[in-house]
């Protein structure tokens, strides 16, 4: 199944305005989206931190990115995904049926040296057709100077993109050399609590950290039910969170009692 992008109805917005879906088409991402409370945000600051004190006590080599998949089990997360207004933002682009199937903390601690390279997130993963869109709640104030997220504008209409395995100090391992076919990158400034959405075939990445100030987000990823996953993926669908509607063939999860991170793969080691 091919790696594309399909556009979105207008008409069905109830809560992003005709014009913000509009963008998202033309563009591949709204940014920036009112998101949680300034008390909320607070909240969501801290359990981020408590998060990562857990997991740095256990000390097993895992760092500030490692908290990826935790969402049925870690009972904050699970709460996050399920924010109403996040929820009614993902229903005017994908319609009523839909879950959230990965999550994932992205923490740049101050003057942390990784890049995440140009790449679309629709090559990492398995969920086919490629209709995933991503709510990027910021943590931490977002500058331009402490590694914003960066988005190539319209470049999810293209297609998939080749790529090369990444090369330096990097969060992650696939990289798109050449970007100068594309618009100058928008970078995605966000206060604490606010969020940004793009498209699974969106390019994107990020530079360095080289200030004081920590920068972190929380990826949510949504995709409509009637998705499915490629051949030998079929564990991804006993671990989403069913937001609304229909869950087709994923696994309906109850919510987690507790904040369980006791380590679930192998991925962002020291």
């Amino acid at each position: 199944m091919p790696i594309d992008f399909e556009p979105v109805d207008p008409a069905r917005a109830r809560t992003l305005t005709v014009e913000q879906v509009e963008q998202f088409n033309e563009a591949g991402y709204i940014s920036p989206l009112e998101g949680l409370t300034a008390a909320d945000a607070d909240a969501g600051r801290q359990y981020f931190e408590y998060l990562l004190a857990k997991i740095r006590a256990m000390r097993d080599r895992r760092n500030p990115y490692s908290i990826m998949g935790y969402q049925n089990r870690c009972k904050g997360i699970y709460d996050l995904a399920l924010t109403p207004l996040f929820l009614d933002y993902v229903e005017d682009l994908l319609g009523p049926d839909f879950v959230m199937w990965t999550s994932h903390y992205f923490c740049k601690e101050p003057h942390d040296p990784k890049r995440v390279p140009w790449h679309q997130d629709a090559t990492y993963w398995p969920v086919r057709p490629t209709r995933t869109v991503t709510i990027w709640l910021a943590i931490d104030e977002v500058t331009v100077e402490n590694g914003p997220m960066r988005f190539l504008p319209g470049s999810h209409r293209v297609g998939k993109v080749d790529w090369e395995v990444a090369q330096g100090d990097t969060a992650l391992a696939q990289e798109i050399v050449d970007v100068s076919a594309y618009p100058d990158p928008y970078d995605n400034v966000l206060k604490p609590g606010q969020i940004s959405i793009h498209t699974s075939t969106l390019i994107h990445g990020s530079e360095p950290n080289n200030t004081d100030q920590r920068r972190c987000g929380l990826t949510l990823r949504y995709v409509p039910s009637s998705c499915g996953v490629e051949p030998g993926a079929e564990a991804t669908l006993a671990n989403a969170v069913v937001c609304r509607g229909d869950p087709g063939a994923w696994r309906v999860n109850p919510r987690p009692l507790d904040d369980d991170v006791t380590p679930i793969h192998n991925a962002y080691r020291d």
